[in-house]
């Protein structure tokens, strides 16, 4: 007998949550209960996974730092990011050259190749946020280097203006291949 009571008892209770979630839904929104439109915008919200862009060109910590410090030493003073980013970009095209050194270490470090290492600023250079942008830059894929291997000033004839094959100038600097 108590097992029967329970059973109808079980039956009531479900029939009557079934009967009360019908009509709620069917009803229309603006007579739906408050503390049911509460729990419904109060529920968290699924977000997509986002898949952040990964880098295009590897490098070490000690590339990444070489690269910001000639920047820095060449450039910094610039207000111009991409004439920083074009500075480091020569020095990768010259190691996918082949024939200035197979490292970004070997191609900076050559003698006499940049002023900056010659004459002690590239040791002592600090870069700067744009810098770090400009190496952001290159290792997301940015390139408007057309293949530069060489740069120079802008302050009339040089050796490069004289000798290189002059791709474009850029702010204040000539890049050449």
């Amino acid at each position: 007998m108590k097992k029967s009571i329970l059973f109808l008892v079980m039956i009531f209770l479900l029939t009557a949550c079934s009967i009360s979630e019908t009509a709620e839904s069917s009803m229309p929104p603006e007579t739906i209960p408050s503390t049911m439109a509460t729990e419904v915008s109060t529920l968290p919200t699924v977000q997509e996974p986002t898949t952040l862009p990964q880098p295009v060109v590897e490098l070490t910590e000690e590339e990444k730092n070489m690269l910001l410090k000639l920047g820095m030493a060449e450039r910094g003073s610039t207000e111009c990011t991409e004439c920083i980013a074009l500075v480091m970009r020569t020095v990768l095209n010259r190691v996918e050259a082949g024939r200035f050194g197979k490292s970004i270490r070997s191609v900076i470090l050559a003698q006499d190749q940049f002023t900056p290492v010659s004459d002690g600023s590239y040791d002592k250079a600090d870069p700067n946020e744009r810098c770090y942008e400009a190496l952001d830059m290159i290792l997301y894929g940015w390139d408007e280097s057309q293949g530069a291997l060489y740069y120079d000033w802008c302050t009339g004839e040089s050796w490069h203006s004289k000798n290189l094959n002059l791709l474009f100038q850029h702010c204040d600097v000539r890049f050449y291949n």
